[in-house]
């Protein structure tokens, strides 16, 4: 890291003196508050990760190429959500002989995200669950042909509240298989307007939130339990498994769309 901010120093001074004045005094203090923020991420993930680990003498060993990933990607940020998904990650990261490292294919997914993109795919499949849950809906979540079969709807004006700017943040998660497909839309009865965003999901999408919750190896129980956010992440009040009941959680009149 002390590498890649000489690199960074040297390529800003060539800059000149406009450079070297626009840049020169935050790089010149970019070492110690890098090297302060990566302590502080690193020990905030791995405070995540002993949360997830439900017995700490089970005697399994951490995978040290998954580690290393790991914290290296994720210690920049002391993000409550970056935490989780990270700290998920790690706990996950130990097995028995220390040789599993299934969990590097998800540290370069969630390193692609923002945190505000990975709080949205953790409020939609939470919310997800939650209905599954509720309904003991029997579902297969390794069968993405059943998986796509189902939709969450969320209400758009909570999202905005939660600074979620799903009409940026959505596109992403679809890129990186994260969801099969959504929908934005405003449902109006006359005058009045409810923003609201359908998503269907995935299962990489379900992998990926059984990781964040150390779930990796029972995935599939996914639609029978009730992950809990170890740093305190909430779903969102108004969530359904179809518009109308979305607009009944919202208190907003529903109009069926014309045939």
């Amino acid at each position: 890291m002390a590498e890649e901010i000489a690199i960074t120093t040297a390529v800003i001074a060539a800059g000149g003196y406009v450079g070297t004045k626009l840049f020169g005094t935050a790089l010149a203090s970019m070492g110690d508050d890098i090297n302060k923020l990566y302590a502080k991420g690193r020990d905030k993930i791995i405070e995540m990760a002993t949360k997830k680990v439900a017995d700490p003498d089970d005697g399994k060993k951490v995978n040290l190429r998954s580690a290393r990933d790991v914290l290296w990607n994720g210690a920049i940020t002391d993000d409550e959500v970056c935490a989780e998904y990270f700290g998920g990650m790690l706990a996950a990261a130990r097995s028995e002989d220390g040789r599993d490292d299934s969990v590097v294919n998800y540290v370069d997914t969630i390193k692609a995200m923002s945190a505000r993109q990975l709080e949205l795919h953790y409020v939609i499949y939470k919310a997800w669950q939650n209905l599954l849950v509720s309904s003991s809906t029997a579902i297969n979540v390794g069968q993405g042909s059943e998986v796509q079969k189902h939709n969450v709807f969320l209400a758009g004006l909570e999202l905005e509240g939660r600074k979620l700017l799903y009409d940026l943040h959505l596109p992403v998660l679809s890129r990186l298989g994260l969801l099969a497909n959504y929908k934005q839309d405003i449902h109006r009865v006359g005058d009045v307007g409810m923003p609201y965003v359908e998503a269907k999901p995935t299962t990489f999408g379900v992998m990926l939130f059984a990781v964040a919750h150390n779930k990796l190896h029972s995935w599939r129980d996914f639609p029978t339990e009730s992950y809990e956010s170890a740093s305190g992440i909430k779903t969102i009040e108004h969530y359904a498994s179809d518009l109308e009941k979305l607009c009944t959680s919202c208190g907003m009149p529903f109009k069926a769309p014309a045939a």
